[in-house]
């Protein structure tokens, strides 16, 4: 309940801002909206899952020992494929300060601030504001030439979104990614919207620079969305701007080669190069499921807008800009689609060029006397309809981290000074990491495939499986549940859930998480 009422209360906050800067015309209200919503997504489910598990690992390593060393979590678990220790170690340059000063606010150690998953959510809310501020840098080039009412609506729309605002604080490669990307959006509107030649070349640079960095070091899927921007806008291409493209090009190998053979501590380390090779070259990404074609249209564009999905197609037909804008991402979106394999995440960077889309079309329609106030009114419902909608999701997904909330009651229920943790599979990928491993003297342990004998060295468990523990002398002490899918019902039903308070979505919960303890573990 506490969960669904800070959701409830992100999602009023939000809309007073917002509501706000729409009456009084300020447009710094509406990052702050934006900010809000992150922040209390961010609050509402401060743990993570695995896909986020190298970066978040990896900053609270880079915290607690800055030197890599043997006790670093990729060591033991690298993943698939290595990924760039430079996005971790900006987050962590910018978290330190502010864990360093909270230490010596509460005299407490380095090391006892740094363990702790405040101190991950506060590192999911710098990334989170990176996004805010970048999105916010390409607000104030929309109103430069699409006029205040696109910017404003482009604001309301990022603010009612689910995925913006849920996942742009969530340590993965994509998200750090678009705090660049964001940047370069802006210098790509100016090239193919601004009438000032000289302007226009010195945006093409800028934004050639920026999308070689994100490709070579933070995603090399960014190089499909880069090629079609770059060509889009070849107009403002420049002898110089080649020539400043080749540098940011040997700048950024370097720059991963030199961090992540450090870290990594093998040579020539080139995470993206070795991504790029894995899933494209031999073509490995299969492994993690297939999708049809039509996955991105149908599918993952739908529900990463909502509501501004009907505005877009509006600003596409209506203003040539705009259509210039998602034709060429259209091009991106196509060649992401003959893959196989397709996760929403890789087309994130399109959301904000159909959010102006969007914005374009609710303004261009506004332009028709006639029919102003039904378009004021239609948008505002649609905006409100997204906006209930990432409410719903945001609370669904905050019961999908069973594994964290499991560690954490393992915190509260055991007081004993010193214990062994075994944390399976399941728990590690639902929401345990370094930051939640806390207790000093407690030792936690992640192995996989073990012997049923080598379970006796643990004092407790984390397990997905109890039964295959019960008679090895375990029991269990308490359950985490976790979200297993929709309850349908009759509409006495929901209207009865209404009036007890609670939330109206019915949300089937089951037991996924079991805490369990060994017979003789309060012994030692």
């Amino acid at each position: 309940m506490i969960t669904i009422a800070l959701a409830a209360w992100a999602g009023c906050a939000a809309s007073l801002i917002s509501l706000l800067a729409v009456l009084v015309g300020n447009m710094r209200l509406l990052d702050c909206a934006l900010f809000a919503a992150v922040t209390l997504s961010a609050y509402c489910a401060p743990y993570t899952k695995v896909e986020e598990s190298f970066y978040v690992q990896a900053v609270h390593d880079i915290l607690k020992w800055g030197r890599v060393n043997d006790a670093f979590d990729h060591f033991a678990f690298p993943g698939v494929v290595p990924r760039s220790f430079v996005g971790p170690l900006a987050i962590s340059a910018l978290t330190y300060p502010i864990t360093a000063f909270l230490g010596k606010l509460n005299d407490s150690p380095s090391d006892t601030v740094t363990e702790r998953i405040s101190t991950q959510l506060l590192s999911r809310l710098v990334l989170g504001l990176l996004v805010v501020w970048a999105n916010s840098r390409l607000r104030s080039e929309i109103r430069r030439i699409f006029g205040r009412r696109t910017a404003m609506w482009y604001g309301i729309f990022c603010c009612c979104q689910f995925h913006y605002t849920f996942w742009t604080s969530r340590m993965l490669g994509n998200t750090m990614a678009l705090v660049p990307m964001l940047l370069a959006q802006k210098h790509w509107l100016r090239c193919m919207c601004s009438t000032s030649r000289p302007a226009k070349q010195r945006s093409y640079q800028i934004m050639a620079a920026v999308l070689i960095f994100t490709s070579v070091v933070l995603r090399f899927d960014i190089a499909v969305f880069a090629a079609v921007m770059l060509v889009s806008s070849a107009t403002s291409i420049t002898w110089r701007a080649v020539s400043l493209s080749a540098t940011a090009l040997v700048a950024s190998v370097l720059l991963t080669l030199l961090v992540d053979s450090y870290y990594w501590q093998t040579r020539w380390m080139w995470p993206e190069f070795q991504a790029f090779w894995f899933n494209v070259v031999r073509g490995q990404s299969v492994e993690w499921g297939t999708s049809p074609a039509h996955y991105y249209l149908i599918r993952a564009l739908p529900r990463l807008l909502l509501g501004a999905l009907p505005f877009s197609v509006v600003g596409m037909l209506r203003d040539t800009r705009a259509a210039r804008l998602v034709g060429a991402y259209a091009v991106a979106v196509a060649v992401f689609s003959a893959n196989p394999h397709k996760e929403w995440r890789f087309i994130l960077p399109s959301v904000p060029v159909l959010n102006i889309c969007a914005a374009v079309g609710v303004s261009e329609l506004y332009q028709i006397v006639s029919i102003r106030r039904f378009v004021t009114v239609f948008a505002m419902l649609l905006a409100g309809s997204s906006l209930c909608i990432a409410l719903a999701m945001t609370y669904i997904s905050s019961l999908n981290y069973p594994g964290g909330h499991a560690l954490a009651s393992l915190h509260a229920i055991e007081q004993m000074p010193r214990a062994s943790v075994h944390i399976d599979a399941y728990s590690a990928m639902t929401g345990v990491t370094r930051f939640g491993q806390y207790r000093t003297g407690w030792k936690y342990d992640k192995s996989e495939d073990l012997m049923p004998s080598q379970y006796q060295s643990f004092t407790h468990l984390l397990s997905s499986r109890p039964e295959q523990h019960i008679n090895q002398g375990f029991k269990v002490i308490d359950t985490q549940s976790g979200y297993v899918g929709l309850q349908a019902t009759h509409i006495r039903g929901i209207l009865r859930t209404l009036a007890s308070g609670q939330f109206a979505l019915l949300i089937r919960q089951a037991p996924l998480v079991w805490i369990m303890r060994r017979d003789d573990a309060q012994n030692e």
